[in-house]
């Protein structure tokens, strides 16, 4: 019985301490993996730092002036060009091409009130703290 006993604890601290060595080098590979993470976003950070630095510079007036003076050219606009919008000409509306339709009495809907209002003068009911209707 002592031997059994004796082998079964050998036998169970020798899986266990397998299993503890395994265990390690997981954890050292994914430490590794951690710190190769940890390189490439504090890269990527230093990358989107750089690239705003360049996006502030390339959008200074003076080189934006530039390049709307090379690509867009613009005239200057005279005063007779300038027009009301009274003055500015409408093309003809066809109405029947684009009048909204107007829907149809429905005649399985009931359109009437479902209470009607009382005749007499009209009094708001309000309610106290206690609950009770005054």
């Amino acid at each position: 019985m002592k031997l059994n006993l004796t082998v079964l604890t050998l036998v169970l601290f020798a899986v266990v301490s397998y299993g503890l060595y395994q265990l390690s080098y997981e954890v050292q590979e994914l430490e590794k993996d951690l710190k190769s993470l940890n390189v490439n976003i504090a890269e990527n950070k230093e990358s989107v730092r750089i690239l705003k630095a360049e996006w502030t510079y390339q959008n200074r007036p003076d080189v934006l002036q530039t390049l709307a003076t090379k690509y867009l050219p613009l005239l200057l606009i005279a005063p007779y060009q300038v027009a009301s919008v009274g003055e500015v000409p409408y093309p003809p509306v066809d109405p029947e091409q684009y009048s909204v339709p107007v829907p149809r009495h429905n005649p399985r809907r009931d359109y009437s009130p479902v209470e009607r209002m009382p005749t007499g003068p009209l009094q708001l009911a309000t309610f106290t703290r206690a609950g009770s209707l005054q």
